[in-house]
């Protein structure tokens, strides 16, 4: 007994050694092992095959540097096996800030297979923006930007919110799935353009499903944005033909929104169905070239209209070329199925949306004009 009770301590020391001494092989790494991916892009090779670019920040005491490393891979599994062979370091998604697609890959495969993959990974973070890039997005992340954050700060904080770039959707990988998935809607991202040493947000990516159809310019976007109810739109400015003794003259107006309401409703028939929209805006002026006295209450009113009137325009013209191609990123078919009876589906929506006459009304109001004499 005593024998097998020292054969089986002997056991145990000699299996404690040995499990001991492969610890430091299996032990996780540490922070400074890691590579943690901050932003990470996909470009068009063909309908099978995705080139997959990814940018990791290396700790350093001196200056903020930025790894890339590429691969070409059919799903993100194997690209992430490829590139870890080639890093130094283990890498992770756990940190992802940024997700890329190019112009080519987004019209020609769509996005979806890869949000969803990215969204399904436990590691990756619902709060990731998603964006289009004009050209190759390894030539963007790997391009140097002279007096800039380091790369994947820098992107991070381009994406964001901010008023001055409120006519497009930040859209996280989190909103990117939703709108994919709604019935109501078509998704919109924000299109990128690098211009010598920095990235510009220059338009809004329009989108049917998953494919990227067409673009509107900043303005449009500001105008689908108010629609959708954004409290908060971009500056605009505006030009009027102003008539005089001597000719006629350009009144320039600049216009700096503080506040937007927007109310859209249908008038549930099927057969001719109509969508009112409502945009109630204030305004304050903050550039102003032109004749009127902006003292006047009479001059100051007729100018209120004159804004009225154009903004009402290029919503209807807006809405009725979306209408035309057939996407909906101002989410007007929300208002068709809030009065249909019945399983609601997407062609019933794009049925009724197509054939949908509009309404547009405009309430302005200037609620000051600053230091503007």
């Amino acid at each position: 007994m005593i024998v097998r009770l020292a054969a089986y301590m002997l056991v145990l020391i000699v299996g404690g050694t040995l499990l001991s001494g492969c610890s430091s092989e299996i032990e996780r790494p540490s922070l400074e092992d890691m590579a943690f991916i901050g932003v990470i892009g996909f470009d068009y090779i063909n309908e099978k095959d995705v080139k997959v670019s990814v940018s990791t920040p290396v700790p350093s005491r001196s200056k903020e540097k930025t790894q890339v490393y590429s691969t070409v891979a059919t799903v993100m599994s194997e690209a992430m096996l490829k590139m870890s062979t080639k890093a130094e370091r283990t890498m992770s998604l756990s940190q992802l800030r940024v997700i890329l697609f190019n112009e080519e890959y987004a019209r020609k495969v769509g996005i979806r297979k890869v949000v969803l993959d990215l969204y399904r990974n436990p590691s990756v973070g619902e709060n990731a923006f998603v964006a289009i890039v004009k050209g190759n997005t390894e030539d963007l992340i790997r391009a140097s930007y002279q007096n800039k954050p380091e790369l994947n700060t820098y992107l991070n904080d381009l994406l964001r919110p901010r008023v001055e770039t409120a006519f497009s959707s930040f859209t996280s990988i989190q909103d990117s799935v939703y709108m994919m998935t709604n019935e109501v809607s078509d998704m919109n991202l924000p299109y990128l353009v690098k211009e010598d040493d920095d990235i510009q947000i220059t338009k809004v990516a329009l989108f049917k499903d998953d494919k990227m159809i067409g673009s509107v310019s900043q303005r449009e976007g500001a105008l689908i944005q108010a629609l959708l109810g954004r409290k908060r739109v971009p500056r605009m400015s505006f030009e009027f033909q102003e008539q005089s003794g001597k000719g006629s003259k350009t009144e320039q107006v600049v216009l700096d929104f503080v506040w937007s309401k927007s109310k859209v409703r249908s008038n549930g028939s099927l057969d001719h169905p109509m969508i009112s929209m409502k945009l109630e805006l204030r305004g304050m002026l903050v550039g102003y070239t032109g004749s009127k006295d902006l003292k006047s209450n009479k001059q100051l009113t007729q100018l209120k209209k004159q804004l009225e009137s154009e903004i009402k325009k290029e919503t209807q013209k807006l809405v009725q070329r979306l209408q035309k191609e057939g996407v909906d990123p101002a989410s007007l078919e929300e208002s068709l199925r809030q009065k249909y009876h019945g399983k609601w589906t997407r062609p019933i929506a794009m049925e009724l949306y197509q054939k949908a006459g509009f309404n547009v009304t405009i309430n302005m109001e200037v609620v000051g004009y600053g230091t503007i004499k």
